[in-house]
């Protein structure tokens, strides 16, 4: 199914001004709808139609006949259930999802061979294929039409001139649409979309610039670049371009994430110390194992938890110095651990989370520490490389130890109870 968004973006592409001879940059970005719950309405027939949900503990993603029953990602199972007594719950399998994936990438990279993929989602460079391939909208059509026959699977495309024009395309035509917005109305197109739908806007820059009376990517506009930088900083700087249509990220650089988190809720809750410590030991080598992978750095370091009676504790600290290693990580980790758990009580959750990240460069080492750095540089470089070819639970190490005989693992680590299967 086709979905064309409000005028302008329904004009022709005629009347655009665009053929196969066009030198404007084409960007296809790929959705895949409900992507868990998806796979499981296609493994099983009887489960089409139905509202279903992956996850365990909490909803990592639900249907989007679960969706019209109030039902959405985080949301506990159990309220779930109340809500939506007829829901179908399903613990999920991550290396199914990955495997489907990989698969839908494959027919990216058929139209591409520049693609830069995540969990859920992909964005492609069309641009100059419109001589093998067509009009970006058939390209787009195309590999809708054959994600659906191979797959099963719905997902959704959108198509402009710029990462964020097209996945804002792509997110006005959900579920199961295919948009576009054409180049040269992107500020007009955007201008009445609800501010939350503007890419770096997220809960948190989204509820302040409400307060602010801020309800549209138009009237966002009317905040001056300097304005926007003093209520966010260098982020300001992007959001005045991005609410105008402007966007020059490229395919192949991810952009930098605000935050990197890990956390999960025990199986049982624990007052255990030892699980306790040897689960944020797991949670943060995991968070900074990602940190690598992106070549980024974190400066601060904070832990959330929350007690098996209720209510929640949460802290953070920054680092001397950026890191991407595990050890300083670790260490302010346990270190707001000791601070925050101050009550006699079981745990239901522990998380880490790493925030102010940046681009890895260069800078000038204390000669004291050097050598440590550098030996422990070496350690985590030999951890990647095996855990990248045999899987990340082929070394379990520290603290993690006791971790080992409580959890199950798999090839991708122990199996933990996450709010999303993606952490």
């Amino acid at each position: 199914m086709e979905k064309a968004l409000p005028s302008p973006c329904s004009r022709s592409w005629a009347a655009a001004g665009i053929g196969p001879e066009s030198r404007v940059t084409w960007i296809l970005h790929v959705d895949f709808d409900a992507f868990f719950a998806s796979v499981e309405q296609a493994r099983n027939p009887a489960l089409r139609g139905r509202p279903v949900v992956v996850g365990n503990g909490v909803i990592a993603s639900c249907s989007y006949e679960a969706r019209r029953c109030g039902l959405s990602n985080g949301m506990p199972l159990s309220r779930a259930a109340r809500l939506c007594p007829s829901v179908v719950i399903l613990d999920g399998s991550y290396p199914t999802y990955r495997a489907l994936a990989e698969r839908i990438f494959s027919f990216c990279r058929d139209v591409s061979p520049n693609v830069e993929t995540f969990l859920d989602e992909a964005y492609i460079e069309l641009t100059g294929t419109e001589r093998l391939h067509g009009h970006p909208l058939s390209v787009g059509h195309a590999l809708r039409e054959r994600v659906r026959r191979e797959t099963g699977l719905p997902v959704t495309a959108g198509i402009g001139r710029s990462r964020m024009i097209a996945k804002m395309a792509g997110k006005r035509a959900k579920p199961d649409g295919l948009g576009f917005i054409p180049p040269g109305t992107e500020a007009e197109t955007i201008a009445p979309f609800p501010i939350r739908d503007l890419p770096g806007v997220g809960h948190a820059y989204g509820a302040l610039l409400e307060k602010l009376q801020v309800r549209t990517i138009e009237e966002l506009r009317a905040f001056p670049a300097p304005a926007l930088r003093k209520l966010f900083g260098v982020h300001g700087d992007l959001l005045f371009r991005r609410c105008r249509g402007e966007d020059t990220a490229v395919i192949e650089e991810r952009e930098i994430p605000r935050s990197i988190s890990r956390e999960t809720s025990f199986h049982r809750d624990t007052s255990d110390r030892r699980e306790i410590e040897g689960m944020l030991f797991y949670l943060s080598e995991r968070a900074a194992r990602a940190l690598r992978a992106l070549r980024l750095e974190a400066r601060t370091v904070g832990i959330r938890i929350r007690y098996a009676g209720g209510g929640s504790e949460a802290m953070s600290r920054s680092l001397p110095k950026p890191a991407a290693l595990h050890p300083p990580i670790l260490r302010a980790a346990l270190d707001l651990l000791r601070r925050v758990y101050a009550r006699r009580e079981a745990l239901h959750l522990v998380g880490v989370s790493l925030a102010n990240i940046a681009r890895c460069g260069p800078r000038q080492t204390d000669l004291y520490d050097e050598e440590e750095a550098e030996r422990s540089a070496a350690l985590s470089r030999a951890l990647d490389e095996a855990r990248d070819r045999f899987g990340f639970s082929s070394v379990v190490a520290g603290r993690s130890l006791d971790l080992v005989g409580k959890l199950e693992r798999n090839s991708h680590g122990f199996v933990l109870r996450t709010p999303s299967l993606t952490k």
